[in-house]
């Protein structure tokens, strides 16, 4: 008899351990919800009300998904996930100075799809997107806009990570739209459909990138539209642009170095116009132009140094 009940005693004891095991594993989905509440546990029909709380529950790898419009604060992201707001405005907005999403993680694949990224008060807050550490990163379909400091904000300090962006738009940035660097290695970038609109640069890469970007705008910048910075000895910058338009900027498309720093722009089937300059090379900086560009109608000059035609291969 008591062999029996000792039995039954572990029985139970690992029934009960698997139950509490079960409800308190990682979700693959969570869901957040202007109704919600952080209290909850996330699921659809009990949402959570923060993206950061929603994030942290969610399993390595799952999905955050936005059920209504609405603001859902800041979020810093430490794993592989997915944060959507297909369908509805799910907004990511600071009330200071930090980025409204931080990635600092190295490693991770981040989905950021159908987000704005907002700054709490026009020209406040500091970066709208800061990745300072990662794996890939894709960024589809979002509006990143009001910052104080720059749009999107990728300044890494290893290498070997991927960047990419489409069908997005980033306005009204003071430090800048898009911003591509790194200190150590290479960061590989492509970025496709997207707007750069009144920012300081529009798409500026530097530090040891290599970027394509392939039939965006970048318009009304103050200063330029597509930029690559070759900044210090050994480090290797290159910008490739394919049917883009630089409209209304300061200078259209442009290549410079300091310090030592070698840059190439490539630029083909692609339009400056109604900008001060069209096309400026500086410095040690490399223009290659493939000769079937548009560049006319820029108020101060189409050209400024060396533009070196190139053949197609």
């Amino acid at each position: 008899m008591y062999r029996l009940r000792f039995l039954l005693s572990i029985a139970a004891t690992l029934f009960f351990s698997l139950a509490l095991s079960s409800t308190t594993q990682a979700a693959a989905r969570t869901y957040v919800s202007v109704t919600g509440s952080d209290a909850n546990p996330c699921t659809y029909t009990s949402p959570c009300r923060l993206f950061q709380h929603a994030h942290d529950l969610v399993a390595d790898m799952g999905e955050v998904i936005a059920l209504t419009s609405g603001g859902y604060g800041t979020l810093n992201i430490t794993k592989n996930v997915t944060i959507s707001g297909v369908g509805v405005s799910a907004v990511a907005s600071p009330n200071s100075t930090e980025p409204a999403i931080t990635i600092a993680t190295a490693g991770i694949t981040v989905v950021l799809r159908s987000i704005i990224v907002r700054a709490f008060a026009s020209g406040t807050g500091g970066s709208g997107i800061s990745v300072t550490a990662v794996g890939n990163l894709h960024v589809e379909d979002c509006v990143i806009s009001g910052f104080a400091s720059i749009g999107i904000d990728v300044f890494l300090t290893a290498d070997g990570s991927h960047i990419f962006i489409k069908d997005t738009v980033t306005r009204n940035n003071a430090g800048g739209g898009v911003y591509i660097q790194t200190s150590t290695g290479a960061v590989r970038a492509s970025i496709d459909n997207c707007r750069s609109e009144r920012n300081l640069n529009g798409f500026f890469v530097s530090f040891n990138s290599r970027v394509t970007i392939k039939r965006s705008v970048a318009s009304g910048n103050g200063d330029t539209g597509f930029l690559a910075i070759g900044i210090g000895a050994g480090t290797t910058t290159e910008l490739n642009c394919e049917e883009c338009v630089a409209s209304n900027n300061n200078n259209g498309f442009a290549v410079n170095t300091v310090s030592s720093g070698a840059a190439t722009i490539r630029v083909s089937h692609s339009t400056a116009t109604n900008n001060a300059f069209g096309f400026v090379q500086s410095g040690t900086g490399v223009f290659n132009t493939l000769g079937n560009n548009l560049v006319r109608g820029n108020t101060s000059m189409d050209t400024s140094g060396t533009i070196t035609p190139i053949t197609l291969q």
